[in-house]
């Protein structure tokens, strides 16, 4: 009987354990920084966007900028569906430490062969910040990870943005 209790209390100490470990680990957000190319009238350009994949809607990069920096400045037509705008904030601190502004740009996709949401930033000399060799390249996109994975799982606000 004694053999049997320290059992269950071996188990039972075990079992808390695992379950502490489980809670204290991040969120995985899946990401891929993705070279795209727009047409801008009779230009074609290229720019880096980082992608967010293994999320709850295309619009995720919206509510994560409009919960963070509020209310847009402009909205246009999406690259990847006309039936998602994308959303623009420009001159935006992003850091608080730091005094440089920044156009942020969000967009998506909900298809059957894409699923993403993704986020484009400009510095204050419109430079492409996730081009190899940006000096804010690394420090945005671990800041915009730690965002998506604290991002709250709300859909009312997809409303906002259509």
């Amino acid at each position: 009987m004694r053999k049997h209790i320290v059992i269950i209390i071996f188990i039972s100490l075990f079992s808390c354990k695992v379950t502490q470990e489980i809670t204290s680990i991040k969120p995985y957000t899946k990401f891929k920084i993705v070279n795209t190319i727009i047409k801008v009238e009779n230009d074609t350009l290229t720019m880096n966007e980082l992608r967010f994949y293994k999320i709850q809607s295309a619009m995720d990069g919206m509510k994560l900028m409009y919960r963070s920096y509020g209310k847009w400045n402009q909205k246009i037509v999406g690259k990847h569906q006309k039936n998602i705008n994308r959303i623009i904030w420009q001159n935006i601190k992003l850091f608080d430490e730091d005094d440089n502004t920044f156009t942020v740009i969000a967009d998506g996709a909900e298809t059957t062969s894409d699923y993403f949401a993704c986020l484009m930033v400009f510095d204050s000399n419109e430079k492409d910040c996730f081009e190899t060799g940006h000096p804010y390249k690394d420090k945005l996109t671990e800041f915009f990870i730690d965002k998506m994975n604290i991002i709250d799982k709300n859909s009312k606000v997809y409303r906002l943005f259509k």
